[in-house]
């Protein structure tokens, strides 16, 4: 074992980590989760086992485990924070209600799902899985790619090699304007001679609107998350701003608590902009949800109106020591010193 991570064992201790949060002045944070793991479809993600083990160990340490929604209440009426987590998983994915939700419904831990409302219609399935599903379906060992305006050639001999360039490319996806991505995926399939199906196969399927409201029922929230998931800042100012209406207005149809937080899609600061940030104020929604790490500051909240449409999120690690070095203000203090997670 190293010594840094022999160091950041020393987290486990309860006090040492209550000392450390009043020292970076992290009293409440956000974690963010995506998929868990299925093993029968090949699904990877996180570890359910572990989430078990860390909620348990998070309730026997005191943490206060919160809603989302309390924890905004919480910081609009000024009300002191200690050790305060709220949990949130985006997107709408089946596992997040088949796996995870019994999970924090067994610990009593409040959680938020961010669900993109076109994904459960089944109009759409996202653009990340239709590439997956192109790399991992396709007879091919070698494609060719055309994104921002450059020819990328892509050769994989193994399972791990084909993720890599995978992930590759959907980094570059990310990158760059909304109708280059949707042409780039369409070139990509007809030279992988894949059809992508209408519909997400099962393995990249969502929860069903009946789930939604069955979850609901049992205490799990539920906010927009848009309609379709495109980087907004890449879209046009119509798309941009149908994206954030209509997906708040197609929630309140289905279920009769949505939470009105807006969680914005990648959530990078490059993917948010005042345009975006405009439309989530004229809704009357109480903020908006980063996916880049931060302490969430009561001071900056206050500060301006406009902080609370950027709130920040860690990301959610199967691995306690990191959750931890969230938890008391580590990771936030390793950002700023130009060594992020």
């Amino acid at each position: 074992m190293s010594r840094k991570r022999a160091l950041l064992k020393l987290l486990v201790v309860p006090a040492l980590t209550r000392i450390l949060s009043s020292l970076t002045n992290t009293h409440a944070a956000i974690l963010m989760l995506h998929r868990f793991s299925v093993p029968d479809l090949g699904v990877s993600g996180h570890d359910p086992s572990a989430l078990h083990r860390n909620l348990a160990y998070l309730r026997k340490s005191g943490y206060k485990l919160v809603s989302l929604e309390e924890l905004f209440r919480r910081l609009l009426e000024r009300q002191p924070l200690k050790q305060t987590v709220a949990f949130t998983l985006d997107d709408g994915y089946f596992d997040h209600a088949e796996i995870a939700a019994p999970i924090f419904a067994e610990f009593d831990c409040p959680v938020t799902f961010f669900v993109t409302t076109g994904f459960l219609d089944r109009k759409i399935w996202f653009w990340w899985d239709s590439l997956m599903f192109i790399f991992e379906t396709t007879q091919r060992r070698a494609l060719k790619a055309h994104i921002g305006g450059r020819e990328l050639q892509y050769r994989w001999d193994d399972a791990e090699s084909r993720r890599k360039v995978w992930w590759d490319l959907n980094v570059r996806c990310q990158n760059t304007s909304h109708d280059d991505r949707l042409r780039c995926i369409d070139e990509l399939s007809r030279e992988a001679e894949i059809e992508l199906p209408s519909s997400a196969p099962s393995r990249f399927a969502p929860m069903t609107w009946d789930t939604v409201r069955r979850l609901e029922h049992r205490g799990v929230d539920f906010g927009p998350h848009t309609v379709t998931h495109p980087v907004l800042t890449t879209t046009s100012t119509a798309q941009a701003d149908w994206e954030i209406v209509e997906s708040w207005k197609r929630l309140k149809a289905e279920v009769s608590r949505p939470l009105p937080i807006f969680c914005y899609p990648n959530g990078r600061a490059q993917d948010v902009g005042e345009r975006e940030i405009s439309t989530v104020q004229r809704l009357g929604l109480w903020g908006g949800l980063m996916a880049h790490p931060g302490r969430l500051d009561p001071t900056e909240f206050h500060r301006s109106e406009g902080a609370r449409y950027r709130i920040p999120r860690f990301a959610y690690a199967d691995d306690r020591i990191q959750i931890l070095q969230c938890l008391s203000g580590l990771e936030t203090v390793k950002g700023r010193l130009g060594r992020p997670a």
